[in-house]
């Protein structure tokens, strides 16, 4: 049986790929088809709506999950990878520019993803080892 952890783990590397995707192939996407300009997916609230989806997401799973493997590391990756993902929406756009948000975001991303990929591992494997010990 899958554990919320791990389905929150599965959904977290998931928006972190789209978010990757979107940063890199956005500039590639209104190259070649201009006139996708007006999307509100390719606007910078994107970021702001992918930062409500990550953030609760990713704490959740990975609080969770360092319950159960008490590898503390995990989080503080997931949180560094947080607080990258934040710095251009504390910082503002303007501050860190066109540039410095994507390589911020796209970094992020790595990072959570990477986070969640950990914590799914060890939630694998403190799962397995549990059901080692009632057998």
């Amino acid at each position: 049986m899958i554990k919320v952890s791990q389905l929150g783990d599965k959904f977290a590397i998931s928006l972190s790929a789209l978010c990757s995707i979107h940063c890199l192939a956005t500039p590639i996407v209104l190259a070649a088809l201009p006139s996708l300009t007006g999307l509100a997916l390719l606007d910078e609230a994107f970021h702001s709506w992918m930062v409500l989806a990550v953030v609760p997401c990713s704490l959740l799973s990975l609080l969770i999950g360092c319950r159960e493997h008490r590898q503390r590391s995990v989080a503080e990756l997931g949180l560094i990878g947080i607080a990258i993902l934040l710095t251009p929406l504390i910082l503002g756009h303007e501050a860190v520019g066109e540039l410095g948000e994507k390589t911020l975001s796209v970094v992020a991303a790595i990072v959570i993803a990477l986070a969640h990929w950990k914590n799914y591992r060890l939630c694998q494997a403190e799962q397995c080892s549990c059901n080692n010990k009632t057998n």
